[in-house]
């Protein structure tokens, strides 16, 4: 199998031969054989037809990479497709490729969109590897460790014609069944199983991972997670159930049942189990940065504003655009949403976080419909202080727009800012680095006063 690197925003080429020995080009740029682009092709056709979203742009003979990061399938490819955050590198060696990687992985297990614990974070930036077998390691890690905590358990209810009385007597099923069997009971009941929603994920998706050509040390902890699910029944995996209902005492379940659910959507309806499979493992570069930043600003910035609080997506400050009668109308909810409270007075700062590369065409400035989205925060939510905030690029420009409200008056400010990904993310100085980096920008934003720097408390 063939197992190319392609970054996001690149471009794949269609070569005009089918031999393996094609120059397969570089990152930016990538040449497969024809029969594989073509495989390619027809499998992402699928993918659409089934409603699932494009991952590329067809051309006449090349197709370019949306903003998607993770790792796709087809047979004779496994396409492994990396963030572009710096436009200069070369990327012509694998020390370069490892370091994107890795940057990846610490903006999937800080967002919450890989499952890891902890404590785990720093031995898993160590290891090399393609990133799928690096998320799949960090998902068997995490589920080995929760089931031997304990399984999840939960409340099934039950109906069967029993010999003794259980629970409660479903009288309209007795009085059919059982009009001659005075010793016989149809009831209803509830059992404590561990055949939950949850269990039955994690099994379904270690079994498709134990199907895979995965090292031998991955596939020994798929046996050992299959060795203590043996009790959950066998039962195929079927798209668009309602997910369970998660608690305090299940909670420790919700990532790794989310990368399970991934684990398994993303399998084509075509795949079986020991032959040649096509899979997509695929994340949202938009959603990675907006979590990504969220998260970070929480755990590495805002210790440093004692009377400033961090509303992720709005959650508890969201106001709506309209009233129709007693119908709220396009509920707003920006990406971050800063409040400094002191001494009666009260300031606003709204980030919106946006995975693109200004246009040229615009004259770096941003879109217009990012401009009114950004004036619709200004109005609604009360503030002088607005921004959009994108990944540092080659000759991005800062800059502040003035907006304007009625009579031609001053209606606040929105900000244009950048923050350099192109750094180490997963060590102490490249998170540094970046958290002064928005230190600045939300006490520019708030209009503060530049304190004493504070030790992080964790």
């Amino acid at each position: 199998m063939l197992r190319v690197t392609v970054l996001e925003r690149g471009r794949i080429v269609r070569s005009d031969s089918d031999a393996d020995s094609v120059e397969l080009g570089t990152p930016s740029r990538r040449v497969l054989p024809r029969r594989l682009y073509d495989r390619l092709e027809h499998s992402e056709a699928a993918r659409e037809d089934r409603g699932e979203a494009a991952v590329f742009r067809w051309r006449r003979n090349h197709c370019l990479v949306g903003p998607w990061v993770g790792v796709m399938q087809i047979p004779g490819l496994q396409l492994e497709i990396l963030p572009k955050t710096d436009e200069s590198a070369s990327l012509d060696s694998e020390q370069e490729i490892h370091d994107i990687r890795s940057n990846l992985m610490e903006m999937l297990l800080r967002s919450g969109l890989c499952a890891v614990r902890a404590r785990g974070v720093a031995d898993l930036r160590l290891k090399r590897g393609t990133l799928h077998d690096q998320l799949v390691a960090a998902f068997l890690d995490r589920t080995l460790f929760e089931l031997r905590r304990g399984l999840d358990r939960g409340y099934a209810t039950e109906e069967d014609n029993f010999g003794t009385l259980r629970g409660k007597l479903v009288l309209s099923r007795h009085v059919v069944l059982n009009a001659a069997q005075k010793t016989r009971f149809f009831c209803r009941h509830d059992v404590l199983t561990e055949a939950t929603q949850i269990s039955l994920r994690l099994k379904q998706s270690c079994r498709v991972l134990a199907a895979r050509a995965l090292p031998v040390a991955m596939l020994v902890k798929c046996q050992q997670v299959l060795a203590l699910l043996d009790d959950v029944p066998d039962l195929p995996f079927r798209h668009r159930e309602p997910d369970p209902v998660f608690t305090r005492q299940n909670e420790r379940f919700a990532d790794i049942y989310r990368f399970a659910c991934m684990l398994l959507e993303g399998q084509a309806p075509d795949a079986r189990s020991g032959e040649v499979e096509t899979f997509s493992l695929l994340f949202d570069m938009e959603q990675v940065f907006e979590r990504y930043i969220a998260a970070f600003l929480a755990s590495e910035v805002m210790y440093r504003f004692a009377d400033a609080s961090l509303f992720p997506q709005a959650k508890g400050q969201r106001h709506n655009l309209y009233l129709d009668g007693q119908e709220k109308v396009l509920r707003m909810a920006p990406d971050l949403v800063f409040v400094h409270e002191t001494a009666g007075a009260r300031r606003t700062l709204i980030i919106d976080t946006k995975w693109k590369r200004l246009s040229e065409e615009e004259g770096g400035r941003p879109s217009r419909p990012d401009l009114y989205q950004l004036y619709a925060y200004l109005h609604r939510y009360d503030c002088q202080r607005a921004c959009l905030l994108y990944p540092k690029a080659v000759g991005a420009q800062t800059r502040d727009l003035n907006a304007r409200g009625r009579n031609d008056s001053d209606a606040g400010t929105v900000g244009v800012r950048f923050v350099d990904l192109n750094r180490k993310l997963w060590t102490r100085e490249g998170k540094t680095a970046l958290a002064d980096e928005l230190a600045v920008l939300v006490r520019e934003g708030l209009d503060l006063a530049e304190s004493a720097p504070m030790e992080a408390t964790a």
